[in-house]
Order: structure tokens, then C-alpha cells, then sequence
């Protein structure tokens, strides 16, 4: 029976020798697998790799553009000259409304003053009218009484 311990230590050994064989022809296929996809997908990786290298420098030089706007913007609105002119525009805009609002109500003033004057210009040169033709009726009848002379024959 020792025999047979002894033939299946070997064979438990072997088997496990051939284990370590297979390991070791497996990370050799691991590596020509590697290598392989490597070469498949290196190339298009380094172009993504490339792309995204010149988005970021764009990025970049977009950001430092917008920080340079903003810093403009920011001391456009810290300037006091202007902010003062703004202010004074928004007087002289305010004053502006208010005329125009006066000379409206001016025009209509004028307007009805002349369509009231014109009006008043009508009655008057009707009562002128009235008044010359009852001087003239007048004047008639003054004729007609003092009547005509007669001529003696």
C-alpha cells in the first residue's frame, strides 16, 4: 500500500507540475494578447489622446479670454466717471419724457384754443353779418319813409 501512496504523491505532483506549464504558457499568450491589442488600439488612442491635449489648450485659451473680459467688464463698472455720465443720462432722459408730455399737452392746448378761436371768428362775422343786413333794413325802410319826392309839373 505504500506503493500506491507513493504513485499518487507523483501523479498529485505532476498534475500540478503540468498546472505550472499551463501558467506559464498562459501569461506568455497573456502578453502576445496584450501586445495585440495594443498595436490594434494604440493608434487611435493617441490621436484621442492628441485631441483631447489641443481641447484642453483651446479651453484654456478661451478661459484666459473670458477672465480678460470679465476683468474689463468688472473695471468698466468700477469706473466712477461713467457711472456718474449714466446717471446723468438717466436725469436728462427723465427730463426729456417730462417735456415731450408738455408739449403734448400744449399742442392739444393750442389746438383746441384755435378750434375755439375759429368758432368765436364764425359767430362774430355771423353777428357782423346780422348787424350790416339790419343797418341796411334800416336804411331802407329810412328811405321808404322819407318817401320819394314828387316831381311838380
Amino acid at each position: 500500500m505504500m506503493v500506491d501512496i507513493d504513485e499518487a504523491e507523483v501523479t498529485k505532483v505532476q498534475s500540478q507540475n503540468d498546472s505550472i506549464k499551463d501558467i506559464v504558457d498562459f501569461s506568455k499568450a497573456t502578453e502576445k494578447l496584450a501586445t495585440g491589442i495594443l498595436t490594434i488600439y494604440q493608434p487611435s488612442l493617441e490621436k484621442v489622446k492628441e485631441n483631447l491635449n489641443e481641447l484642453t489648450s483651446k479651453q484654456e485659451v478661451l478661459l484666459d479670454q473670458i477672465q480678460n473680459d470679465n476683468k474689463k467688464l468688472q473695471d468698466v463698472l468700477e469706473d466712477t466717471d461713467l457711472n456718474e455720465m449714466f446717471a446723468t443720462i438717466k436725469l436728462y432722459q427723465g427730463k426729456l419724457t417730462t417735456i415731450k408730455k408738455e408739449m403734448v399737452m400744449v399742442h392739444d392746448r393750442t389746438f383746441k384754443l384755435k378750434k375755439r378761436a375759429l368758432r368765436l371768428q364764425q359767430i362774430k362775422q355771423k353777428e357782423a353779418l346780422g348787424r350790416e343786413q339790419q343797418r341796411e333794413q334800416e336804411l331802407r325802410r329810412e328811405q321808404e319813409l322819407i318817401g320819394k319826392p314828387t316831381t311838380s309839373q
